[in-house]
């Protein structure tokens, strides 16, 4: 069969012509979609907002937004305190907190619903775990101050008291045991949370004492749970509940003493750790900052602390190796125990009491390496 290469060549170009018109439309079609979608947006694993196209809000003024557009989680009568930042041809609204992954969350105009969206769920591989509970000694003074909890991420704040229950022999949940401080107390990276228990109900001649008792009973077993449900900054819950169990045993009256502290030295020319035996748990995040060494000549031995022996050690490791000749253990005054009872006073002071010797700021003890 003969066949006209010029026709040929017309039917090539009239398909060719075809496909790229059909991209075309197809492209089009996809930006027009896209210009009405509400979109997540993202920086680096946290849904920072939410993206609403301006096509989608017809007729609303930029001073009428607030009162008109509200964001809020599926079922819930209650909008979201944030911010609205009109960009171009989108209106970008951002959380106070973190949106949370795996919870959907309405769009809604004038209370009806404009869109629904997800915040997807995390790699359970990145979810943030407890990593400690402070003290970690198994009993504690009837008198405890404070609680640490460690995380691997930082969290979100403004969550503890949802988060965290304390369980009485197994069987009572007890309320009011740590007190309700806004803000809370982290640290810079949002991964260390101090609780104080009722420092009210602990001293003895304060009025909340005199109407609840104290916060813990002597002789009794708890259990601090931290619940899974609570989330990091990128919306991630915790992996796993955190657990910690403790038997509370007598008051401390007594301050730590760092006289009786015995100091294990290292070979001259080594970098062993310097070892302290403490004889008692003292306050993790207090040994971490109020200890250091000093050589003869006055300068700071730079190095990392850490403790061992559920507080009752400090172990100090040196950056450098030792050289031989006198060294200084100096410990700030505020260093406590567990009870609150630092190097000068005891928590529960009795003020009607004159002090028994003037204060220090800084306490000494002098030890040789050979």
């Amino acid at each position: 069969m003969l066949t006209n290469p010029i026709c040929n060549k017309k039917i090539r170009l009239h398909i060719i012509w075809g496909l790229v018109f059909s991209f075309l439309v197809a492209g089009c079609f996809e930006k027009e979609k896209e210009d009405h979608l509400v979109t997540i947006e993202w920086e680096g694993r946290q849904a920072k907002g939410i993206i609403i196209p301006v096509k989608l809000l017809p007729g609303i003024s930029y001073n009428s937004i607030e009162q008109l557009v509200h964001i809020q989680l599926a079922n819930s009568d209650t909008p979201i305190l944030g911010e609205y930042k009109i960009i171009e041809k989108v209106l970008i609204f951002r959380p106070l907190i973190p949106f949370t992954r795996g919870l959907k969350y309405e769009v809604r105009l004038s209370n009806k619903l404009l869109s629904e969206i997800e915040i997807p769920s995390g790699n359970t591989h990145d979810a943030p775990e407890v990593m400690a509970i402070y003290p970690t000694s198994d009993t504690v003074p009837l008198n405890l101050l404070k609680i640490y909890i460690a995380f691997s991420k930082p969290m979100q704040e403004g969550q503890s008291l949802n988060n965290i229950v304390v369980i009485k022999n197994g069987k009572d949940t007890i309320p009011s045991v740590f007190l309700d401080l806004q803000p809370e107390l982290w640290n810079k990276e949002r991964t260390m949370l101090t609780l104080w228990l009722d420092p009210g109900r602990i001293k003895r001649d304060l009025q909340p004492n005199k109407k609840m008792g104290l916060p813990l009973e002597q002789g009794s077993g708890y259990q601090i749970v931290v619940r899974q449900n609570w989330r990091d900054t990128e919306g991630d819950s915790l992996a796993v509940a955190g657990y910690k169990d403790f038997i509370v045993g007598l008051w401390d009256s007594l301050s730590p003493a760092p006289g009786r502290w015995t100091i294990h030295t290292p070979k001259a020319r080594s970098g062993e750790l310097l070892k302290i035996d403490l004889h008692e748990p003292l306050d993790y995040l207090l040994l971490k900052n109020t200890v250091r060494i000093v050589d003869n000549k006055g300068n700071v031995i730079n190095g990392v602390i850490e403790t061992e022996a559920k507080e009752r050690v400090l172990n100090f490791i040196p950056s450098v190796t030792w050289s031989p000749g006198y060294y200084t253990l100096e410990i700030e005054s505020r260093l406590e125990d567990l009870a609150g009872n630092n190097l000068n006073r005891l928590f529960d002071k009795d003020l009607t009491r004159k002090s028994t010797g003037a204060p220090k700021e800084i306490y000494k003890r002098s030890f040789h390496i050979q």
